[in-house]
């Protein structure tokens, strides 16, 4: 659909257009409004009181247009393109005939000269808040006033205009001259603000991906909607945040490079990647229909063991490739843990937001992610990711995935904090809690969720191939079925998903990822000291 030769695809930019019109027949009831009451209040203070007649008739009929106009468009259901156009069209006509009518049953030259400014008040308004281009606000803005040099040819004049001189065609060329002085103004509006919705439009357009919507944001960026613009599929794409600097730059590609190498169906696919006009670097990725696994415990409470160890297999067969090509994602936590139906499958898993990962074995500033610095999430971070951030492997992966289990199965993290510190000190010295304190969970399962989260990697399961096999040797390995993942999302996932949204209360405040650069505090320390 093209509403005025706008392109508008079937969502954001169709509701976008009909709050424009909404937008423009509230400003034009309100100001017509307003010249029907204030006259109405003036006259108890014995002021003269405007004609009451037909002219009257035709100004309520006018504001009543653009009340109901602005009501439609309020309307919670979105209108089809055919509608829009419709009530574009006769939202402007109808308001702009309705003050020319109006104007003739007013006592001239006075009923004139009102009609003229409402005309054009109508006219160039509209051209200013509805998306259109210049061609359709010309022929919208002719017919407007054309209605109007009507009435001018056939309202008689004022005896005492005709004794002073003036003619009828005086009258008419003065009117036809504003007219046209309306027409292109609105028509010069209107080309100067659809080029600007068409430069907007560009700057939202990355490579083939067109933004629809934003869905998310974190700490290394924020997500949209997208649809591919000759495939039309329905993509995801973060637009990565940061300094913009050319280094960063070059290791984000390097990054999402050595992230589309992983092709296990547990993990996030990476279409493609590039970069914006001005510099800000993004990827493309397959768009998930579902729920984090934070979102899934904060609404839905702790999860049986049966179906907690059925997650965390699929995590780790993501983890298992990526650690066996020496990447290591260092923010394993739920928010990056996605819940999905997946080509008929329920419970489904995603890891998501490699956007961290680094490649153990590289060497150079291209392919490496501040190698003095921690990055995560303090609730989920390994103590040596905090101690030797350059020396992590893919050990510090199983103790996030600890800290994921034990948040599953108790409905909290390990550990809480009021500050970065004091969680940081947690991971370091603390000794968790044992799950089965806090709530029932199977003692096998509780002994290796404590083993992940032992404080020296070498207390931990050695790979994610070694915890995946543990985990199914549990007794509750095989309690989760197929028909039992069916179910809850038949009946639980929607109400889940629903009360997930941004506009329900959260408890506490998401967990967020940090990047400290410890080299810059150390040598800060230096310095003061």
């Amino acid at each position: 659909m093209r509403l005025g030769s706008l392109p508008v695809n079937a969502g954001e930019d169709l509701r976008f257009v009909q709050e424009r019109i909404g937008l423009f027949a509230k400003v034009t009831f309100l100001i017509s409004s307003m010249f029907l009451v204030v006259p109405l209040a003036a006259s108890f203070f014995a002021v003269p009181e405007m004609d009451h007649g037909v002219a009257t008739l035709s100004h309520v009929a006018g504001t009543g247009l653009a009340l109901a106009v602005w009501r439609v468009a309020r309307w919670g259901k979105p209108l089809s393109p055919t509608v829009l156009q419709s009530l574009d069209v006769v939202a402007t006509l109808g308001l702009c005939w309705s003050y020319a009518a109006m104007g003739h049953y007013s006592p001239p030259p006075y009923g004139l000269y009102t009609a003229l400014l409402a005309v054009t008040h109508v006219s160039i308004s509209r051209a200013m808040v509805v998306p259109s281009v210049p061609r359709r606000t010309f022929w919208l803005a002719v017919s407007s006033f054309a209605a109007l040099i009507v009435s001018c040819a056939l309202v008689p004049l004022p005896i005492d205009l005709v004794q002073s001189g003036v003619t009828r065609n005086r009258v008419l060329l003065t009117v036809v001259l504003w007219s046209t002085a309306g027409v292109a103004v609105a028509t010069v509006a209107s080309r100067v603000i659809y080029g600007l919705h068409v430069i907007a439009r560009e700057a939202r357009q990355l490579g083939q991906y067109s933004l629809e919507e934003k869905i998310g944001e974190g700490g290394m960026g924020e997500v949209y909607r997208a649809r591919h613009a000759m495939l039309r599929r329905p993509t995801a794409v973060k637009l990565l945040s940061g300094d913009g600097s050319e280094s960063q730059l070059r290791r984000f590609e390097k990054e999402v490079q050595l992230t589309a190498r992983l092709t296990h169906p547990n993990t996030i696919s990476i279409y493609d990647y590039g970069r914006t006009p001005d510099g800000v670097f993004y990827y493309a990725m397959e768009l998930l229909d579902g729920l984090t696994l934070e979102e899934l415990v904060a609404h839905d409470g702790p999860q049986p063991a049966g179906r907690v160890i059925h997650l965390l297999r699929q995590v780790c067969a993501a983890l298992k490739e990526a650690h066996g090509i020496d990447l290591i994602h260092r923010d394993i936590k739920p928010a990056n843990i996605y819940l999905c139906r997946r080509g008929g499958v329920s419970d489904f898993v995603k890891v998501l937001d490699f956007g961290l990962v680094r490649e153990v074995k590289s060497s150079g500033d291209v392919t490496r992610s501040n190698l003095d610095a921690v990055v995560g999430t303090p609730l989920y971070m390994s103590p040596e990711a905090i101690l030797t951030p350059d020396r992590i492997d893919a050990r510090a992966d199983i103790y996030g995935l600890g800290c994921v289990a034990y948040h599953l199965v108790t409905g909290a993290p390990p550990f809480n904090g009021q500050s970065v510190v004091e969680l940081a000190a947690h991971q370091l010295h603390s000794i968790p809690q044992p799950p089965s304190e806090r709530t029932p969970v199977p003692d096998d399962l509780e002994r290796l969720i404590l083993s992940c989260l032992a404080k020296d990697p070498g207390d931990r399961p050695q790979s994610a191939d070694v915890l995946s096999r543990s985990l199914g040797r549990c007794r509750d390995a095989a309690t989760w079925s197929e028909s039992d993942a069916d179910a809850w999302w038949a009946g639980r996932a929607e109400t889940a998903r629903a009360k997930s949204k941004p506009d329900a209360p959260a408890a506490e405040a998401p967990p967020r990822t940090i990047i400290c650069d410890l080299e810059r505090r150390l040598r800060r320390n230096e310095h003061i000291a």
